[in-house]
């Protein structure tokens, strides 16, 4: 929800407002002639449990003010996944008909008549950003401000369920906080909004949000921060508690367990009246769960616990900007690195796990200490932090303690992590991360040298996961890009050339071992391994043959998200406009009205190379958008739908040539003989590799770019270069910059 200065003021009460901020006095963020309703109206006479649930009764007598503070309709409510980066396939199993990419009908690509997704910037004006900028002028410095505008940021699904601790024994994972589809990528905030339906839909889960700062000593889902500190029993047991235990326990639950930062003494006065008030409305110490749920659902409907402010502090610079305070910067690097705040709550998973990563205090407790004493804005301590936070060696895989399939054996998956905000840029950017919600593929061997009825059942295994101990293709490449990010060197020609697979164990889900081996045994057949893999993570790690595979864009999990049903649909239009648009940064002409971008029934019985070049490359107006992203998914053609290696393609040899044309650098033109050949060019470009450092750009820094980021493009390349290609490096430059430090109010 991006506005000017004035604007951001005024949302920010509007949000209080909206929001109800049930705790507060009714003479403050009046709009109009609208009075929000406040927890003191209620009536003593009511019971804990009544007035928690009163309380969103009397929120919902706030929706009005939505219209009041003009509020817009962001914040879909759709069922859009988590974490899917903005596009959306469409497309139904066996139709195995549509072109796709830009010429697929079913494809939602964010466009309107009104708004174009490369322009997400948060910017009222019709300046250019994102792929409609010239990549050679935006790496050029002519010492121009970075422009960043100011935002109030909305909490996202992931951000706030974390944040209440826990998902266990509740429904909190089912909030309606998704990001806008329409966005490129999910940590994008304009626009971004609790409109009525978003938050009719938040008051059905509230409620729980305080369950695990009331949780029983030995329940799954307890937190470190109300166990392991005794200056909160007295809360949680005596019937009347001390007005310094009240005091206490309402600080340390709105500082660590809502705001993640240090409370005003307007909102910690405020909350402790309330909380006074509803203790005093007890029958007896048994309803204690209860008043510390009601207190919970206050806290988590004022716009503090909602959304976390980048407003900036302090004087304006020569430029009119504000820098960011110690405690917004801190949390705008935490929230870009792990989805989480500084003190993140530890939590109890399971006896035979024990508690996420953090202590008492929390999770990336040096965020927190450097945000308290100001040096969060040393570049220095910057550094530090980040290296510590964004990865690395871990036997025990503590960062999967709270994963919603985490009961399956976590030492099977590979021993190299990501912080959650880091896997997510991965997944988003290569858009594999939703690959278990597309249609089902269909003969998912054929063509390859694998057949039979236990290769389908195991492939499909490798998407759901629900049988066995083996993971699936996802967190396979997930591990792939980790190992990679862990080493830190040439980390983007890495990502395209690593022959360093994380496959799955077959041994012990062989025949007579096993009642799942059907749909086991033969997990590892889509890397074209034919052996059986032992369950150890040495074995799993696979050096695949260089004819067959090399990097991100040649793992079954990346061909399979971007593909259709059939083997011989139109795969290599997805798949090359992927390439043009997010390896490239070049956008594809919009689909005409009049065009049905279909392929026609007859030619089922061709491969899919026939199909487009004699229907769509021969015809001279389909080519006109096709020549950008066909030569780029020609190369793929070496695989099938699902990822398999081809061994035939309808009678033919396997067919990856292509000629590269119509590239945005020389050195990306010319002939390819197969994805693995030209994923090895790419590796080599600066282009290439300058697109990926704006999509980090992108993700991290929560928006579009712009030619005010110019200077940081260029100090984000150096950054990267001089370390030898070194990921953490370039997020340290980012974190560090004008562009991230710096907010403009408009």
């Amino acid at each position: 929800m991006t506005a000017g200065a004035d604007a951001l003021l005024g949302r920010e009460l509007c949000s209080k407002c909206l929001l109800g901020y049930v705790f507060e006095d009714s003479t403050r963020a009046r709009r109009g002639s609208v009075v929000p309703v406040t927890a003191l109206d209620w009536k003593r006479t009511q019971s804990p449990r009544r007035r928690l649930a009163r309380s969103a009764g009397l929120l919902q007598l706030t929706l009005a003010l939505a219209v009041a503070c003009g509020g817009d309709d962001g914040g879909g409510t759709d069922g859009t996944t988590e974490g899917g980066g903005g596009t959306s396939e469409g497309t139904t199993a066996g139709g195995g008909t549509e072109t796709g990419g830009a010429t697929d009908p079913g494809e939602t690509t964010g466009t309107d008549d009104t708004t174009d997704p490369t322009t997400d910037t948060g910017e009222p004006g019709d300046e250019p950003s994102g792929n409609q900028l010239d990549q050679d002028d935006l790496f050029s410095c002519q010492g121009e401000p970075a422009m960043p505008p100011a935002d109030i940021r909305l909490l996202d699904r992931y951000e706030w369920t974390r944040n209440v601790g826990s998902w266990e024994a509740t429904e909190l994972s089912r909030n309606p906080l998704y990001a806008i589809p329409e966005h490129r990528y999910s940590s994008y905030g304009e626009g971004e909004s609790l409109n009525p339906s978003v938050l009719s839909l938040y008051l059905d889960v509230v409620g729980n949000a305080g369950t695990h700062w009331a949780t029983g000593k030995y329940v799954n889902g307890r937190l470190r921060a109300v166990w392991e500190d005794p200056e909160i029993q007295c809360f949680l047991d005596d019937p009347a508690p001390t007005p310094d235990c009240t005091s206490y326990y309402v600080r340390r639950f709105l500082e660590a367990g809502v705001l993640y930062r240090p409370a005003s003494d307007e909102q910690f006065d405020q909350l402790l009246l309330f909380a006074q008030e509803v203790l005093a409305d007890e029958l007896d110490v048994s309803e204690r769960v209860e008043t510390i749920r009601a207190i919970a659902s206050a806290a988590w409907m004022s716009s503090g616990g909602l959304h976390r402010s980048e407003l900036g502090e302090g004087a304006p610079d020569e430029h009119g900007r504000l820098r960011l305070g110690d405690w917004e910067l801190a949390q705008a690097m935490t929230y870009a690195l792990s989805r989480t705040p500084p003190g993140a709550l530890s939590v109890f998973r399971k006896f035979e796990v024990g508690y996420t990563k953090g202590d008492v205090n929390g999770d990336l407790g040096g965020f927190v200490a450097a945000a308290a004493d100001g040096s969060i804005k040393d570049p220095e301590v910057v550094a530090t932090l980040v290296k510590g936070a964004i990865g690395g060696l871990d036997e025990a895989r503590q960062d999967l303690y709270l994963e919603p399939k985490d009961d399956r054996h976590w030492e099977n998956q590979g021993e190299y992590w990501m912080a959650k905000g880091v896997r997510q840029f991965f997944r988003e950017w290569l858009d594999y991360g939703e690959l278990a919600s597309k249609p089902p593929k269909v003969e998912v061997a054929d063509t390859s040298a694998w057949a039979g009825f236990e290769v389908e059942a195991s492939y499909q295994n490798t998407i759901s996961g629900s049988n066995g101990y083996e993971n699936t293709l996802v967190t396979q490449l997930d591990d792939m890009i980790a190992r990679i990010v862990a080493g830190d060197q040439d980390v983007f020609a890495e990502l395209l050339t690593s022959r360093m697979f994380y496959t799955p164990a077959t041994a012990g889900y062989q025949e007579g071992e096993s009642s799942i081996w059907k749909t086991t045994s033969e997990m590892n057949r889509v890397y074209n391994v034919a052996q059986v893999t032992e369950q150890t993570r040495a074995a799993r790690w696979i050096e695949l043959p260089a004819s067959e595979r090399a990097g991100v864009l040649t793992h079954p999990a990346w061909l399979g998200a971007h593909a259709l049903a059939f083997e011989n649909d139109p795969n290599l239009v997805h798949r090359g406009k992927w390439i043009r648009e997010e390896l490239l940064c070049q956008d594809i002409p919009d689909l005409p009205l009049n065009v049905d971008a279909k392929l026609s029934e007859e030619s089922q019985e061709q491969s899919a190379r026939q199909r487009i070049m004699e229907q769509i490359d021969a015809d001279p107006y389909c080519a006109g958008c096709h020549q950008y992203m066909n030569p780029l998914g020609y190369p793929f053609e070496i695989y099938n739908h699902a990822g398999f290696v081809r061994i035939e393609d309808h009678g033919a040899a396997p067919d990856g040539s292509s000629t590269l044309t119509n590239m945005p650098s020389p050195e990306l033109e010319g002939p390819v003989s197969s994805a693995v050949d030209m994923s090895q060019r790419f590796a080599s470009s600066d282009y290439a590799k300058r697109c990926f450092i704006r999509q980090t750009f992108r993700y991290f820094a929560g928006r579009e770019e712009t030619m005010a980021d110019a200077c940081t493009m260029v100090a984000l390349e150096e950054a990267y270069d001089q370390s030898g290609g070194s990921f953490a490096e370039l997020l340290i430059a980012l974190f560090n910059s004008d562009s991230f430090q710096y907010r403009a109010p408009e």
